[in-house]
């Protein structure tokens, strides 16, 4: 699957027409979470996985295979040295959506990181990252307005959040030192539920 068919408009309309209940960018914050907590889920059970944070009793046969490889994607480049990891954010001419897109990436990724049970002791950028990506999810975008000093707030916090979900990910997956690009492939870490 190509890069651009996993774009933000394409699974958005691919969740509305299934019915489900959460964006793209949340879904993917959730994926991130559970990838930075050590789960890996297999084929298997990505559908049950998928079904119920998306709260569909079926998830159709697309939109599976674009939230696997949304999830194949999101581990290669969190195991990327190069950094190239990116969150899955509207690209809306409306700063308030891209905002609005922001939070619910953090809230997400905060939902797939209690559930994936994180179970060492986290670190203290970690600890604080977390913290504030829960801050970050619970701030009112809707108000943003679309200058070029609310523009450039955006960014920053937007690459703050990227830069700490790639933290979380690297120190929670590298705990017993080992290279983090092998950590992201072991079989080991939480089942999913």
């Amino acid at each position: 699957m190509s890069a651009k068919k996993l774009s933000f408009d394409d699974l958005a309309n691919q969740i509305v027409a299934a019915g489900g209940k959460v964006g793209p960018s949340e879904l993917h914050g959730f994926i991130c979470g559970l990838l930075a907590a050590g789960a890996r889920p297999d084929a298997a059970r990505w559908q049950k996985e998928a079904g119920e944070f998306l709260d569909l009793e079926a998830v159709p046969a697309d939109l599976k295979s674009d939230v696997q490889a949304l999830a194949k994607k999101s581990l290669d480049d969190f195991s990327e040295k190069d950094f190239s990891f990116e969150p899955l954010l509207s690209d809306s001419d409306e700063l308030a959506e891209r905002g609005q897109t922001l939070c619910l990436w953090c809230e997400g990724f905060l939902h797939g990181f209690g559930v994936g049970k994180y179970s060492e002791k986290l670190l203290p950028t970690s600890s604080e990252a977390l913290k504030d990506m829960a801050e970050i999810a619970q701030l009112d975008a809707e108000g943003m307005e679309n200058d070029t000093e609310q523009e450039r707030q955006l960014f920053e916090v937007q690459e703050y959040v990227r830069m700490a979900a790639l933290n979380i990910f690297v120190e929670c997956n590298n705990a017993a030192g080992d290279d983090p690009a092998a950590a992201a492939n072991k079989p080991a870490g939480p089942t999913l539920h």
